[in-house]
């Protein structure tokens, strides 16, 4: 009888550990038949490239603040145009689900704002200013669920422009902090922030700018606290309220009711902010050509301290790993324009030393016929730190997305 029990637990543990090691299952796109192998000419460094639909299709990476892939690498969400810009035989832009168990593509629709991805749970959620807020869950892709209207205090005001430049959710998913750009009937734009509760549709209401406040993203670990862009800070209220105070006002601390400006103290310039996944700080990219050794700042919100954290010059974006070891930076190298030359960069904090994911690429398309896309590679660390995605442009009007190992980049900057 003894043996029995043991048998019988014996079989439960050896059960239980299977189902364990199914939860976790990892997976590659090394191993996936979506992606092929690409070795940087220059710097030797291996991509994985997604290879679906036809060669001069676009691939891209979402916005380099909305985490692409999930963290067992089973899930990838991009975008996806079928055509050629060069060739104007370009369709609509779609968002896309590529499934790397199963090697399948799903087409969900056309692409609107960029969605967020529950990285560890497997689903997403996005806006629509026409229908209201939905959920897809990535194990059962083509089913839509509705998750609740837009709030009658919003859409009472005019036509939703934007609901969010980049939708983040609180800590327990219940809630989306929205940066809502309405146009009046008189045709004028009103800049709303606050919080929308996913389950009730109700809105509570944090604030309201007299400039374009955008580009807003809660901070992880604390849900009443959002970073947003005075993006247009170039415009005439930008400059006037420069000669005010004497700071660039770019990056701002948002809670209800209050906002704060971070000023970039080293070059009284900013770009392209994002928060540590750790919510401990935030760092952006200044201008390199102003000062050429200092191009990724970081901001420390408990002492304040700012210091550089990747000497990269020309940086446009940055995203740090989840130990903040590392850094990847795009960089127009010569003159930006939508569709210019473009290369990623790794920085290793730890030895100050960085490799090129990939070295320089010729132009998307000319600049006198400047794309209709985004196509900066946004370059942002996925799968818990694993891979480096980004978009690679091709100089016969089509993208690449790529997938690139970060062990490698380790090593490579030893």
């Amino acid at each position: 009888m003894k043996s029995i029990t043991k048998l019988l637990a014996l079989v439960c543990a050896t059960v239980t550990l299977c189902a364990c090691n199914d939860s976790q299952e990892i997976f590659y796109p090394e191993k996936s038949s979506l992606f092929e192998e690409r070795v940087d000419p220059v710097s030797g460094v291996v991509s994985y490239a997604l290879n679906y639909g036809a060669p001069d299709d676009n691939k891209q990476s979402l916005y380099f603040i909305s985490k692409s892939m999930t963290e067992d690498g089973r899930y990838l969400v991009f975008w996806y145009n079928e055509g050629n810009e060069l060739k104007e035989n370009m369709g609509a832009r779609r968002q896309m689900l590529a499934d790397l168990k199963t090697d399948t593509v799903y087409d969900m629709g056309p692409a609107g704002m960029t969605p967020y991805i529950e990285c560890k749970q497997n689903y997403m959620v996005y806006g629509d200013p026409n229908r209201g807020f939905f959920r897809r869950d990535f194990a059962n892709p083509e089913v839509e669920v509705k998750l609740c209207d837009i709030p009658e205090e919003l859409s009472s005001l005019g036509r939703i422009a934007r609901l969010a430049t980049h939708l983040t959710l609180t800590m327990d998913r219940k809630k989306a902090f929205l940066d809502t750009e309405i146009r009046t009937e008189e045709g004028k734009s009103r800049y709303i922030q606050g919080m929308l509760n996913l389950e009730t549709g109700e809105w509570d209401l944090w604030g309201e700018t007299d400039w374009n406040c955008n580009h807003g993203q809660l901070n992880p670990t604390d849900d009443s606290l959002a970073l947003c862009a005075w993006e247009s800070a170039w415009d005439a209220k930008g400059k006037a309220f420069q000669e005010e105070t004497g700071w660039y006002p770019r990056m701002w601390l948002v809670r209800k009711g209050e906002k704060t400006l971070i000023p970039a103290e080293d070059i009284n310039f900013a770009s392209h902010e994002i928060w540590d996944d750790d919510g401990k700080g935030l760092s952006w990219c200044g201008h390199g050509w102003m000062v050429p050794e200092q191009c990724v700042y970081h901001h420390d919100l408990e002492t304040g301290e700012q210091e550089v954290w990747a000497a990269v010059e020309g940086a446009r974006h940055n995203s740090c790993s989840p130990d903040n070891k590392y850094v990847v930076i795009d960089q127009a190298p010569e003159k930006w324009w939508r569709g210019g030359k473009w290369r990623v960069a790794f920085y290793n904090r730890e030895t100050d030393k960085y490799v090129w994911l990939y070295s320089t690429r010729e132009p998307l398309v000319p600049e006198e016929k400047q794309s209709r896309l985004h196509p900066d590679p946004h370059p942002h660390f996925v799968m818990n730190g694993r891979y480096v995605i980004s978009t690679a442009n091709n100089a016969d009007g089509h993208m690449d997305l790529y997938l690139t190992p970060v062990d490698q980049l380790i090593e490579m900057t030893k």
